[in-house]
This record gives C-alpha cells, structure tokens and sequence, in this order.
C-alpha cells in the first residue's frame, strides 16, 4: 500500500478502536475485533489513496464526510472516474482491477480506513469477514452493472439528467450542491466536459433544473426528469414525484 505525500497529511493521532466507534456507516461491524483499529485520513481536493497490488481484500476505506471518486486511467493518459464514493460507501483498499487506480478526493473529505491485513490469515476463514466482503463486493458490483447500462444505452442528455436526478436524491432533493467540475462529471460519464456544460444550459433554460450556481440547483419536478429516462435504468431510490405519462 502507497500512498501520495499529500495523503499522508492526515492527523495520525486521529486513531479510534473501532469498537467504541459510534459511527452508523461502517459497513464491517461483523467484522471487527476488539484490538480493530481506524485511522482518519484528511484529504483535500485532489488529493489521492493509492489502490493497492491486488492481493487481497484486506484493507477498506470508508468516506465518513464529503466526497471522493474512484479513478482509473487509460492507456492514452485519460482519467476515467468509475465510481462515485459519498458518505458512508465502502471501498476495497487491496484491490486492483489491473493498472493503476486510486481513490481521489473530490473536495474536503474524511476517510476512515481500517487494515485488516495483519489478520489476513485467519480471516480467509472468518465466516463473518468473508460475509462483511461478499455484501460490500455485491453492492459495488451491483452500482457497476447499474453504471454500465447507462453508459451502454443512454444518449448524453440523458446521461447527465440521470446524473443530476440521483445526485439530488442522495441529497434528499432539497438543494443540492455539485462536488465535481464539469470535467469530473464528463470523465464519470464519459463525455467532455464541453458537452455536459452545453446539456446543463439546455436543462437550465428548460426549467427542468434551477439552477443557483455553478454548484448548486434543485429539481422542481423530479417526474418531469425521470419520464425522460427509460424506466428500466432508474434506480429504485430515485423518487417519481409524478409517475404519470
């Protein structure tokens, strides 16, 4: 495990036994042990957590505060973000798909990390750590079936008001702050930057979206955005204010 100079600016005296945690995110609670350890890392915007050598699904990241993306790069040189990581999503730390992948920071954010790997032994048949893994590993695995379907199958317009329509859904649909650039939200969609700007004007002057600022809109009819999305591609937590035709 490597991790960039910058991450390791992370207050290590900010240690817990995760025991006497009472965070409700962390999603390894049949896991832990008494002598369980977490450590906070600080990440400021841009800021990075190397994924490890694949070895192992030994070591996780939790986001207790803001937001963070998964990254990998292509062979040209291409950023491409995979996964959009807010509060409360756990990330496999030891993994990697092949090629370099990291964890970035999409603006201030507080990751929890907890290391497992002294453990890896015994753990390879830890009945309820092989559990905690197999739930976290089908949740990621479901997101990227889901990611890949809208990659697959919808045009950009569409890409970008599913986009918006599921951020203001995990915001509770009230006003709902962008943590990205437009160049994050073009390399997690796969478009150009250029082109999610032009989508949003157009959103903007239609009134689907409001717009406040640059980084923060509200979705006055969340309906009038998901009839224009093909329903089998909407996730169940985004909710139809108004599901008539």
């Amino acid at each position: 495990m490597s991790y960039s100079q910058a991450s390791l600016r992370a207050d290590p005296a900010e240690m817990a036994q995760c025991m006497g945690c009472h965070a409700d995110l962390c999603g390894l609670r049949e896991a832990l042990r008494e002598e369980t350890a977490a450590r906070i890392r600080v990440l400021a915007r841009g800021e990075r957590l190397e994924n490890g050598d694949g070895s192992g699904c030994f070591m996780f990241w939790t986001v207790m505060d803001g937001w963070a993306a998964s990254c990998t790069i292509f062979k040209d040189g291409r950023r491409q973000i995979i996964g959009l990581e807010g509060i409360g999503d756990v990330i496999c730390a030891s993994m990697s798909g092949g090629g370099a992948s990291w964890l970035e920071a999409l603006g201030p954010v507080r990751i929890c990390e907890i290391d497992f790997s002294r453990y890896a032994e015994e753990l390879r048949q830890d009945p309820e750590f092989i559990t905690s893994v197999f739930r976290i590993t089908h949740q990621r695995l479901a997101r990227s079936e889901a990611r890949l379907s809208v990659l697959g199958r919808l045009d950009s317009r569409e890409r970008v008001m599913l986009f918006l329509a599921e951020m203001a859904a995990r915001s509770g649909y009230g006003e709902t702050h962008l943590p990205m650039s437009r160049e994050d939200i073009a390399d997690y969609l796969g478009l150009n930057a250029e082109t999610v700007s032009r989508i949003m004007t157009r959103l903007r002057k239609s009134g689907l979206v409001q717009f406040q600022s640059p980084t923060d809109y509200t979705i006055p009819d969340m309906g009038a955005i998901t009839r224009r999305l093909p329903a089998e591609i909407l996730p169940q937590h985004i909710r139809q204010e108004d599901p008539q035709p």
